[in-house]
């Protein structure tokens, strides 16, 4: 064997020594793995997924109930306040607003008045249709809520309203658009014309707040 060769055959032997002590060194540095170790894992990993699990029934849980609780107030504000629309439509709370005032009075007596015609209740039906008609939400005549079982009745000049006894001068007071409910009343040919033809008056005064009682009527339990 020539010396060239000699010495490149021994470095090939060195180079193989050398990559042979790095690749012990790799595997040394890396810890075996078993099968006791893949045991472990495995059930390690399906405690977390239960885990996961649980949690995860957990949160929808609470979330269906946090769900449940908000419909159940939502739901109790809103009959809360369909209950108190009820009650206020049927007269049962007072009620303040902006609307008119009427003042309907009978025809003066004696020098300057004939004394002939009188306030009847077919008149006061008529103020109050009209002022329904045109948006009021709410009426009262003397202090009386009137609702819709309200009865305006006349016996001779004894007027009875909600079964309680009243008397001209009449005051009513309804809830509105203060300018509708004016102009319904005051319309040329209208209720407050055919009734001031005949002596009976009637005023009619828009106001940005007015109060109409709750009903007291002898019905209510």
């Amino acid at each position: 064997m020539k010396g060239g060769q000699m010495w490149a055959l021994l470095g090939i032997v060195v180079l193989l020594g050398v990559l042979l002590g790095v690749q012990f060194r790799v595997d040394r540095g890396v810890p075996a793995v078993g099968p006791e170790n893949i045991g472990e894992m495995a059930v390690l990993l399906l405690h977390a997924e239960r885990q996961d699990q649980t949690l995860s029934r957990e949160v929808a849980s609470l979330k269906e109930q946090l769900l449940g609780r908000a419909q159940g107030v939502a739901r109790y504000k809103t009959l809360l306040q369909q209950l108190n629309q009820a009650r206020a439509e049927a007269g049962l709370t007072k009620v303040t607003g902006k609307g008119v005032e009427v003042v309907m009075t009978e025809p003066p007596a004696g020098p300057g008045g004939n004394g002939i015609f009188s306030i009847h209740d077919t008149d006061v039906l008529m103020i109050l249709n009209e002022l329904r008609a045109a948006g009021a939400y709410a009426l009262s005549i003397n202090g009386h809520r009137v609702v819709a079982t309200t009865e305006v009745r006349q016996a001779g000049s004894i007027f009875s309203i909600n079964d309680s006894p009243a008397a001209p001068p009449f005051t009513i007071i309804a809830l509105g658009n203060p300018t509708t409910l004016q102009q319904a009343l005051q319309l040329r040919g209208g209720v407050a014309d055919t009734l001031e033809a005949v002596g009976i008056g009637v005023k009619v005064k828009a106001s940005a707040q007015l109060e109409v009682p709750a009903y007291q009527g002898a019905d209510l339990p």
